[in-house]
């Protein structure tokens, strides 16, 4: 390690092209900006000389303002930045008998997601860093302490030697999918680089520098949705690999909850300092320096990452259908990756729309409905809303002609003082509110009081529950798991579309898949209640006086598999609707409830497992349902549903779905999963259960 002692800073007469200073210069009088680079290497000491103590320089108003009564003043400072913008937090300290300063870099590092350490040192312990330039800023004359009334501002450039190259030509196109690109020279020497943001500006206002790895590529180009080989495509979500350094969403403003940010704070974040793009060349453990900073402020208000659920809710657009047509909206809210919010245009696809029907052989089946599949602009992100009335012999030109004007208009702007809240503006009235835990024909399941509440009102048909008795209800994280349990353990519980909880009211408000699940458009109440009456009619039928609780399993697993046919291609349409919106239409949610086996007859393994608890529970056995991920004999893995139930004061497994061999009445293949031992190499070796605290319960 050698010295830098910077005295009279003699520096290059004439600076090179690459160090003008007019394009440095913000406020041409506010500072002094000297001519030239001083160039130092990785591991100098930097010294000030000077006379005056620490203790005796004239302190700035933001030392006033922030500093305690020990704090000396900062006669120098390090940028990171020509504006100016982002301290680096260097240290100061006194070198030697009052000799000079010492300037030495804070720690500052690359860091990863998926690292525990940092990847590099952008400065700190290794040196002066990777940084293209440093801007050294001096306050405070050197003689006499004071301030000065134009600080001296000199770079610094750190030495090449023992570097990689640093990537040139770095540039940032935006493409018309709605993503943009990051390309550069390769580097001689290299095999990979690193892609990384830099700037982050806290809640105060304050901008960090705070480098972020966003991407590790042996190409000399990336994508902002460049995704892993494993990482499966989503069409509600596009340039996935910015979703990460999303920090703050203007979607979020007005939130009451705690812990999140205030609309001010947000205000401070969402108009900091733009983020920039950096390139490093590495090889093994050699490296270059970071590239020239590219600023992308801009490009990622271009930058599309998801539907902004919350402004979908305020205007809304958060419907799964409309009567016409006409009803359409033109435009759809969308979050950005600068965390503002844009109105983009909706523009529908006649050739993916298709008609659905309770009778799919006809289109003239006046409970058909048009599935219209739309884009956002010229992205990648789809999704669908039901249209009820549409004529079936020309909805395809109606179609065309709403693209056509919709690929003609304009898109829209959030202003960035949006005011919706993440409340729910609906006020229901007080009648309309669930308080307490009504009787109910049938035991309540749930591992948490929270859970059971709400299924205790959900399945006697209360959609509005008031949580105020429940303090866990300010997570939402505990609140999506009680919703959740509530439906998967109690069969008189609808397929639950979505809810919303307004904090402020402390009212959970959920929507039900009843409404196009029967013929009859039964209100959540009765769905709930048909359902019941007919459960009490199956086990009135099937379980007779002094059965034994062996007997009672093996004759509700003979009714739901002589009573039911697997509904594949319900499962298949159900597939599609889902990874188009994420939740189901009401008309396939009875096949993820007890209503498809009673209702119609035909089921998925949630409804097999739903109606196997149900009449268990009815019968007088404990049965629970039970998810998790089974592994096929074709190495594929996915979903499933089945139950645990306790016979003899064992609990065992039974999965009704798998026992279901269509009409071949084959006693081996319908008793196969029929009170399994839960150790049996016939569950371990292909299934794994979703929620182990249920199975620590058990």
């Amino acid at each position: 390690m050698s010295i830098v002692t910077l005295a009279s800073f003699a520096l290059p007469s004439a600076a090179r092209a690459d160090d003008s200073v007019n394009q440095l210069k913000n406020d041409p009088t506010a500072f002094e900006w000297l001519e030239g680079v001083q160039e130092v290497n990785q591991g100098d000491q930097f010294i000030i000389p000077t006379k005056v103590k620490l203790t005796d320089f004239e302190k700035r108003k933001s030392d006033q303002d922030d500093s305690k009564t020990t704090r000396n003043a900062t006669p120098f400072a390090v940028y990171s930045d020509a504006a100016l913008d982002v301290d680096l937090g260097f240290h100061l300290s006194t070198y030697g008998a009052y000799e000079g300063i010492s300037i030495s870099p804070s720690g500052t590092g690359l860091w990863s997601r998926s690292h525990a350490s940092p990847l590099a040192d952008i400065t700190g312990s290794s040196g002066w860093g990777l940084l293209p330039m440093y801007y050294l800023v001096q306050y405070n004359d050197l003689q006499t302490g004071k301030l000065l009334e134009h600080p001296i501002v000199r770079r610094i450039r750190v030495s090449d030697k023992g570097f990689l190259p640093r990537p040139k030509n770095i540039s940032v196109d935006e493409e018309a999918n709605g993503t943009f690109s990051v390309s550069w020279d390769p580097v001689e020497g290299a095999d990979s680089y690193y892609v990384v943001f830099l700037n982050s500006t806290d809640k105060d206002g304050t901008t960090k520098l705070s480098p972020q790895l966003v991407a590790t590529t042996n190409q000399t180009s990336w994508n902002s949705d460049q995704r892993a080989d494993d990482e499966p495509q989503r069409d509600r979500t596009l340039n996935t690999a910015l979703d990460a350094f999303l920090t703050a969403e203007e979607d979020s403003k007005g939130s009451s909850l705690k812990g999140w940010l205030t609309d001010e704070e947000l205000d401070r974040i969402l108009n900091g300092k733009g983020t920039q793009v950096s390139v490093i060349a590495k090889k093994n453990a050699k490296i270059s320096k970071m590239s020239d900073f590219i600023d992308i402020a801009n490009t990622l208000g271009n930058t599309p990452i998801r539907i902004a659920s919350h402004a979908l809710q305020q205007l809304g657009l958060d419907r799964w259908g409309f009567d016409n047509l006409s009803e359409l909206p033109a435009q759809i809210p969308v979050t950005m990756a600068d965390g503002h919010t844009r109105m983009q245009t909706l523009v529908v696809d006649p050739e993916k729309s298709w008609i659905e029907s309770s009778n799919p052989k006809t289109v003239k089946d006046p409970e058909a409905k048009l599935n219209v599949v739309y884009h956002i602009g010229n992205t990648r992100f789809t999704s669908s809303y039901i249209v009820k009335n549409f004529d079936p012999s020309t909805y395809t030109e109606d179609l065309q002609k709403l693209k056509k004007d919709q690929e003609e208009a304009n898109t829209g702007y959030f202003a960035p003082n949006l005011t919706y809240t993440k409340e729910v503006q609906n006020k229901e009235s007080k009648d309309n509110v669930a308080r307490t835990f009504p009787d109910t024909p049938v035991q309540v399941l749930g591992t948490t009081p929270l859970s059971k509440f709400i299924a205790a009102n959900l399945m006697m048909g209360y959609t509005n529950i008031d949580l105020s008795q429940f303090p866990e209800a300010e997570s939402d994280s505990r609140i999506k798991a009680a919703v959740v349990e509530a439906k998967d353990q109690n069969g008189l519980v609808p397929f639950i579309i979505g809810y919303q909880y307004a904090p402020k009211d402390k009212v959970l408000h959920v929507t039900l898949g009843t409404e196009g699940a029967t013929d009859q458009h039964l209100a959540p109440k009765d769905y709930s209640g048909q359902i019941n009456s007919k459960a009490d009619q199956v086990v009135a039928e099937i379980i007779k006086p002094g059965m034994d609780e062996e007997t009672k399993v093996r004759t509700i697993n003979s009714w739901i598999i002589n009573h039911t046919t697997y509904n594949y291609d319900g499962l298949e349409g159900s597939d599609k609707v889902w990874a188009q919106t994420g939740t189901l239409t009401p008309e396939y949610t009875p096949d993820h409830d007890s209503g498809g086996i009673f209702f119609k007859g035909t089921t998925v393994c949630e409804g097999y497992a739903n109606v196997f608890q149900l009449l268990a529970t009815k019968s007088g056995l404990s049965s629970v349902v039970v998810t998790g991920v089974v592994t096929r004999t074709n190495g594929a893995k996915s979903g499933h549903a089945w139950n645990q139930v306790k016979v003899n004061g064992t609990w065992k497994t039974v999965d009704t779905t798998w026992n279901d061999g269509g009409d071949s009445g084959d006693p081996a293949v319908e008793t196969k999963y029929l009170m399994i031992p839960n150790n049996d190499p016939l569950l371990t070796r292909n299934r794994v259960w979703k929620d182990p605290a249920l199975k620590k319960i058990l």
